[in-house]
């Protein structure tokens, strides 16, 4: 397997995990590490083991149903290093009621005795339609 399949199959794994509101599932897909961070959108910055399993466990506790449609997926690779960008278009269902958003994400993936992790997830809401012609980033 070339190393961008393996990275869009770690990728893969993140949002089973995520939609399957499966913390263990969870837990598999990143390395167990301190110096691991999550961004999710409008919280803090995460930083270790400890507080990002404890957001992913918050966020499953409250939530009844996820279902991601990924679109603008792109991959890279460089080294021991991998990154996914992509839009994550998220129906939810929770204590609040059904609601759906569109977020941009950012994911990382650090290759460790010869698998892809999670290393570092920041996903932020898009509030604004999305850019066209030379506005779009490249």
């Amino acid at each position: 397997m070339n190393e961008i399949t393996a990275v869009t199959a770690a990728n893969a794994a993140f949002y089973r995990a995520f939609e399957t509101l499966n913390l263990k599932e969870m837990e598999k897909v990143w390395l167990r590490a301190p110096h691991i961070k999550c961004v999710h959108p409008g919280w803090p910055l995460l930083c270790g083991w400890g507080p990002v399993m404890a957001s992913w466990e918050r966020i499953f506790e409250h939530t009844f149903s996820m279902r991601f449609t990924l679109s603008d997926v792109r991959v890279e690779v460089s080294e021991s290093l991998g990154w996914v960008v992509l839009i994550e278009e998220l129906e939810s269902g929770g204590s609040d009621g059904p609601s759906r958003s569109q977020i941009l994400a950012t994911n990382l993936f650090g290759k460790r005795d010869g698998q892809w992790f999670l290393v570092h997830h920041h996903a932020s809401p898009i509030f604004a339609p999305p850019a066209t012609g030379t506005e779009q980033l490249q």
